[in-house]
């Protein structure tokens, strides 16, 4: 309602949406299911090529692990001891960047082919909407306020926003049979016991790579290129990109970062720069094939090809999440927030 009657409305309205989702599941692949199989449709009805529908369904999805609550920061949380708190509020000004960016590109694209027109906005029609929806949308409030203000940590947030949406779902909106539950809860364990399991073999491959003193040859290896913390951060993005092409970024996690935290950490990093650069640089990987999975997930939902998908429209995207890496490093852009909010960090 906020978003649609814009030029390009449909397309800036999946990637609002994926924002506001982002914000509750932390994942991107969860985002690019949920939000992707209702706007694919829609925006192929609108004239929108099937390449163009995917690269953003891929590129607005791929928000999940950059807005909080991120699954991945709060992996680089558990395996290096940094305050996951402050990775998540690290995240959202490079999220809303990236989100606002990607709506840019929507109505260019959309001028372009004089496509997608809704010509006029409705206050009434918002307000509707508004008032229909505003149980779900203080779910993101919630997580976000309460982590930001010292309620919860980001660990009770989770727990929190499942009991809110249970209790919402149930009473509320009336959306949530008791099946319906119990299919959640197998989903849920589904997916946690696949997270533990990737964490678990990776630990496995980690302790080989310690063994085997892996870690400290890398480490060397990058030192030897360059001391500057800002070339060591180019080298670290490089090497995701191209770890990230072959591993799903949560396997990847475990594995890196007991190599690099340490070294960053000896240079007076700011960790909280790390953190936020590092989520961001998984996300290239879910990008790019041939693992790819935000790729490949919204290819299959818009059944388009990798020749129409991949150039121009997802080297574009691509080229949008680099320039704010690239911002990331060069500009205090990750930890201004969360030194406001908590103060500088230590």
């Amino acid at each position: 309602a906020i978003l649609s009657w814009l030029r390009g409305g449909t397309a800036i309205t999946t990637v609002g949406a994926s924002m506001i989702f982002a914000a509750v599941s932390g994942s991107g692949a969860a985002t690019i299911s949920a939000i992707g199989g209702i706007t694919v449709p829609e925006m192929l009805k609108k004239g929108y090529s099937r390449g163009f529908t995917a690269a953003m369904s891929a590129g607005a999805g791929s928000l999940g692990p950059i807005i909080p609550p991120s699954v991945d920061m709060i992996v680089f949380g558990c395996i290096t001891g940094f305050s996951i708190s402050r990775l998540f509020v690290g995240g959202i000004i490079p999220g809303f960047i990236i989100g606002l960016s990607l709506m840019i590109y929507c109505y260019i694209y959309a001028k372009k082919r004089n496509i997608d027109y809704g010509g006029k906005f409705r206050g009434k029609v918002v307000w509707a909407a508004f008032k229909d929806s505003i149980w779900a949308l203080l779910m993101p409030i919630i997580i976000i306020g309460g982590v930001m203000g010292g309620a919860f940590t980001a660990t009770e947030a989770g727990a929190v926003a499942c009991v809110y949406g249970l209790i919402v779902s149930v009473f509320v909106y009336k959306s949530m049979s008791f099946k319906d539950f119990i299919n959640v809860l197998r989903s849920a364990s589904v997916n946690m016991a696949m997270v533990m399991m990737i964490i678990g073999f990776s630990s496995i491959f980690s302790y080989i790579f310690a063994l085997e003193g892996m870690g400290q040859k890398i480490v060397d290896f990058m030192l030897s290129i360059t001391t500057s913390p800002t070339g060591l951060f180019f080298l670290v993005i490089a090497f995701m990109v191209v770890i990230g092409c072959f591993m799903e970024s949560l396997a990847a996690l475990p594995i890196i970062l007991p190599i690099i935290y340490p070294m960053f950490a000896s240079l007076g990093v700011n960790l909280n720069q790390l953190g936020v650069v590092f989520a961001l640089s998984t996300v290239l990987g879910g990008l790019t094939p041939p693992v790819g999975i935000y790729l490949f997930l919204s290819m299959n939902l818009t059944g388009s090809k990798m020749r129409d998908t991949v150039l121009p429209h997802m080297l574009i995207v691509i080229g949008i999440m680099l320039l704010v890496i690239v911002l990331c490093i060069l500009l205090p852009i990750p930890q201004f927030l969360p030194d406001l909010v908590f103060g500088a960090a230590t």
